[in-house]
């Protein structure tokens, strides 16, 4: 496509225009997006589909004429995604492909959505992160998924033919933590939207790109350390749930932690954090007593940390009858590898 598209009289280059896109992008910390990504885009809004072999086909003139209207739509849903989303970098996207999506919505409404298109859109993004959308066949789906942004686009809502359970039930039993699953990532995202502090200072706290890439980054701490669980003999899929996980800033919080219990722990933060409780609100996590801190009562701690994570997404989900109908689980939900086109 870098060679099809090139137009010397249009000074239009598609690779150093991608990564003038790249470079824009960066400082929101978004910039680990893939070229695959812009060129469905592009093909979605040109002709509704983005097989590859629709994309070779392209018209390089009318490429060129779209190529900056979808750039702004692309911006404009990174932007959506950061300050209403509340999601800071790029590698907590369930899928980056979730960005194509919201990107044609923009094309086709460059304003902000309306007060009815809101809460479509947020079901739209909940229901593909939970639900292991774009885990495979990721062509097929998003041309069936920009029709259901055109029914949004209209003011209708969407219908879908895949469940989400958001039960505290099905939410422990299915949260065996992997930073690279879209429902775990889906939760992440959850607990970025409260704008975790440190329990240190409340401090905010910095969630970077680069540590994020893998379960034991920087970002990534075990609220009941996983050594002190497993002196515990307690099993490891219940250790390392993301019930259990909280988003800290650096090292300060495991040094200090290492395998010492939550009661012991948190006692130093207590005597150092005056504003104790609006940290732990800010991490989905309530009165220390009630969540069972207090007493090292990890069962206690993942059932309060479970419903306040229900509940949470039962704002952010519209009920379906086919939510009622019955679930059915993807254990693969893991983002469908991107290549460039070649």
């Amino acid at each position: 496509m870098v060679a099809k598209t090139y137009d010397e009289a249009r000074s239009f280059d598609l690779s150093e225009k991608f990564e003038d896109l790249v470079a824009t992008l960066a400082p929101l910390d978004y910039e680990t997006i893939s070229d695959a990504t812009l060129l469905q885009l592009i093909s979605l809004i040109m002709t509704k589909d983005c097989k590859k072999q629709t994309i070779l086909k392209l018209g390089r003139s009318s490429f060129i004429d779209t190529w900056p209207l979808a750039i702004d739509a692309f911006e404009r849903a990174v932007e959506y995604f950061r300050n209403t989303y509340r999601i800071p970098v790029s590698q907590l996207l369930p899928y980056n492909t979730l960005l194509v999506p919201f990107a044609y919505f923009f094309y086709h409404h460059p304003d902000k959505p309306s007060d009815g298109q809101r809460p479509l859109l947020e079901d739209f993004f909940w229901r593909c992160s939970l639900g292991g959308r774009y885990s495979s066949s990721v062509e097929s789906k998003l041309a069936q998924d920009v029709r259901r942004i055109d029914e949004i686009l209209s003011g209708k809502s969407p219908s879908y033919d895949w469940a989400v359970d958001i039960s505290p039930e099905f939410i422990l039993e299915n949260g065996w933590f992997n930073a690279g699953r879209s429902s775990i990532k889906a939760i992440l995202c959850l607990y970025a939207y409260h704008l975790p502090k440190s329990f240190n200072d409340n401090s905010l706290v910095n969630i970077r790109n680069y540590w994020l890439k893998q379960a034991n980054s920087k970002n990534y701490h075990h609220f009941f350390p996983r050594a002190y669980l497993g002196k515990a003999t307690v099993e490891e899929w219940k250790i390392n749930n993301i019930l259990n996980i909280t988003i800290v800033d650096d090292y300060l919080n495991k040094r200090e932690i290492r395998a010492k219990p939550p009661a012991t722990y948190m006692k130093g933060f207590k005597e150092s954090n005056r504003a104790l409780s609006e940290t732990m609100a800010s991490h989905l996590i309530g009165d220390l007593d009630e969540f069972g801190v207090w007493k090292n009562d990890y069962d206690e701690f993942l059932q309060r940390r479970a419903a306040r994570a229900s509940e949470e997404l039962g704002k952010r989900i519209i009920a379906r009858q086919i939510d009622t109908d019955g679930q059915v689980y993807r254990d693969d939900d893991y983002e469908e590898e991107t290549v460039a086109f070649q």
